[in-house]
Parts: structure tokens; sequence; C-alpha cells
């Protein structure tokens, strides 16, 4: 989620619109601060370690919110994902923005949300007084509007996500060997998978197919950008996951064949354009899935999935290929399409090519920075 905030908030800023972050505390983090002009405030209140079995939430939260907005003279608010994830929390940040005739609304990243109960998911979304309820994906805008019709279709408002197309671009040959050096790839022809290692990001299906794509292309590594620390309450499940990739890639005997990295966030833009081909091979739902579209900004044809947003972003043949989200078919699919970017170069150069002006008519950050400054200006003059 910051991640999102800190491309598209200081476009915001750029605008001319003071922008106030209030967020989860983190260690290491000071509880106030300031990044590239934004201002953060970070509250245990907000994080949901922390939140977990509190008692009075809501008064707790309420005091937090009132004296959030009376400090940096709040005109409209924007919330995001948390606030789905407990009643209580979205209540009172509602109460005190009616009490002080503030709009409010809603950025939904995901269609599902934790483990929380649906019916308090949906009453959030349902029963509270969000001016706008504002969905990342069309697909996520479906499948709520789907799931509880009885929101009335003019309180939703899609901005599609944006990128930062100037972190995300091309490199040059040239340049793109010396990038790959640089990370200790070498020669290699580069597959990555930005995803998390987790199970619903079809990790092991995309890692079933690099036997078949290296008998074509024996110079190919599959890169994934490392393991994540376990969220909320998926320790076991992670940790059994890791165990399991592990023991395919061994079984299958290709450890020269599979590098599982250790990357921060600030490597991911060099990465995508050091490699050949970037895939997505999610196998529940994708909300939207950024990593495409960053490798598009940066000329790297895709193959994804045929799951949720992803085929709002790449168009099969185009900017790269849609595949079967089935586990079972992923692989052979996978390696076909795989195999068919990495021998034919001109094939490759013509998919980049469209992937990034795809990128830059439809998910550039400034665009989406726009969107969200001209939905705060009309709610703030329907006041």
């Amino acid at each position: 989620m910051e991640a999102h905030l800190i491309t598209v908030l200081p476009e915001i800023v750029k605008r001319g619109v003071p922008v106030t972050v209030l967020t989860e505390s983190m260690e290491g983090q000071p509880e106030e601060s300031e990044v590239q002009g934004i201002k953060v405030w970070r509250r245990d209140e907000l994080s949901v370690s922390k939140l977990e079995g509190l008692p009075d939430i809501y008064r707790k939260a309420k005091l937090l919110f009132s004296d959030f907005m009376n400090k940096h003279k709040i005109d409209v608010i924007q919330a995001h994902n948390l606030q789905m994830d407990y009643f209580d929390l979205s209540r009172a940040l509602l109460d005190v923005c009616q009490e002080r005739g503030i709009p409010c609304y809603l950025l939904i990243h995901n269609h599902e949300f934790i483990d929380r109960d649906p019916k308090v998911m949906i009453s959030i979304l349902a029963d509270l007084p969000w001016d706008k309820l504002v969905p990342i994906s069309v697909f996520i805008e479906s499948k709520l509007h789907r799931l509880i019709p009885r929101i009335p279709r003019e309180k939703w408002k899609v901005i599609l996500h944006g990128i930062d197309l100037d972190a995300f671009h091309p490199l040059e040959a040239q340049a793109k060997e010396r990038v790959k050096a640089q990370y200790g790839f070498g020669s290699r022809r580069i597959i990555l998978h930005p995803a998390r290692i987790l199970q619903w990001k079809g990790i092991i299906p995309a890692i079933k197919a690099m036997p078949e794509i290296i008998r074509t292309i024996p110079r190919a590594l599959l890169v994934l950008t490392g393991r994540i620390k376990p969220i909320f309450k998926d320790e076991a499940e992670i940790r059994d996951y890791n165990l399991l990739v592990d023991k395919t890639v061994s079984e299958l005997k290709i450890e020269d064949q599979v590098h599982i990295g250790e990357y921060s966030f600030s490597d991911l833009p060099n990465l995508t354009a050091l490699s050949d081909v970037v895939i997505y091979t999610t196998i529940g739902e994708e909300p939207f899935g950024l990593c495409p579209v960053e490798a598009m900004a940066s000329r790297v044809p895709t193959v994804v999935t045929r799951s949720g947003g992803l085929v709002e972003s790449v168009v099969d043949g185009q900017t790269g290929y849609i595949i079967d989200k089935d586990e079972a078919l992923i692989p052979g699919q996978l390696a076909d399409r795989v195999i068919n970017i990495l021998s034919d170069p001109a094939l490759a150069a013509q998919m980049g090519a469209a992937g990034r002006r795809l990128a830059e008519r439809r998910f550039d950050k400034m665009r989406m920075a726009q969107e969200l400054v001209e939905l705060s200006a009309r709610l703030l003059e329907a006041v």
C-alpha cells in the first residue's frame, strides 16, 4: 500500500495540493516525518497486529482521527484498504468526517480482505456513508458490484492504477547487459517473476515450466524476487509454501535455472528493465497487477494468466500473452509463450514497444494523480 502511495501522492503535491498521510507505526520509523513533500504520521492505532483484539477501537480511533484532522486542517480524506478490515475503525473515521463536513472516499485495492467476516466487509462498504467508492480496476468494481448490488452504481468510480514511467523505463541493449552483469546474471536470458512467494501467485506452476524452457533456451534463468516475511496469521502457510518451492526446484534438478534473490522495492525497476520477459502466473484472482504494467513500461514482453485485473493491462498477442490460470495448464502454456518470445527478437521488440505505448496512454501516475485531485475537488464542491 505504501509503495502505491509513494508513487502517486508526490504527483498530487506537485499540483499544489498539500498531502498528509496517517498510517501504521513501523519499527525504525519515526512517528512524524516528511517524504517527498508528504507529511507522514505513524500511529499504533492503525497497525493491524496491534489492532487485533484491542478493546474499544472506535473510541481510540475517533480520538486519533479528530486529532489528525484538527492539526493538519484536512479538507478531504482518501482512505485505503485498511479501513475495510475493521468496522469500528471505518465508522470512527466517517463519524469524524461527517461531524466536520469533510468528504471521505475509499480507494479499494482488493476485492477480498484478509480473513475477516464477509458480512462485516459488506456492511463497511454498503452501510457506511462513503462519499465515493474508488476501485483501482474494473475487475474489482465488477466483482464488488455483483457481491453488493444494493450499492448504487453512481457510488462507484474506477480510477485505474498508475505507475512511475520514469522509474520504469526501457534500457538499450548495452545498458541492459551492464545491469545484468551488476546483478550477477551475466549473459543469461532472464525470466522475471516479481510476485511475492505465495501459493495463489502461482510460483510453483511457473517453476514447473522451466525444464521445457531450458531444453530450447539453455541460458534461461527464472528470477524470483524473494521470500516474504509472514504477515498477520499466515506464518505456517508461507513457511510450508516456501518449503514446497524449494522441494520442487530440487526434484526437477533446476537449481541452476531458478534464482531466488533478496531484493528491495528499489531494485524492481532495474530487475524489470534487465529482464527478457516478465511473467505473472496468478492462479487466484489478481485485483490489478502492477508488475506486468511496470514490465510494459520497461518495454519488456509479459506473460500473465487470465486472472482478474491482469487482462485490463496485457493485450494478448500484442504486448505479451495471456494464458489459462489452471495450475495444470500453466507449465505447458507458459513454456510455449516464453520460448516464442525468447526465440524471436523481432517479436519481443514489437511487443515491448506496444507495451510501452499502452503504459504511457493508460497507466501513468500523473493521470491517476490528476483524476484523484479532480474527484476531491468535485466532492468538496458538493459539501
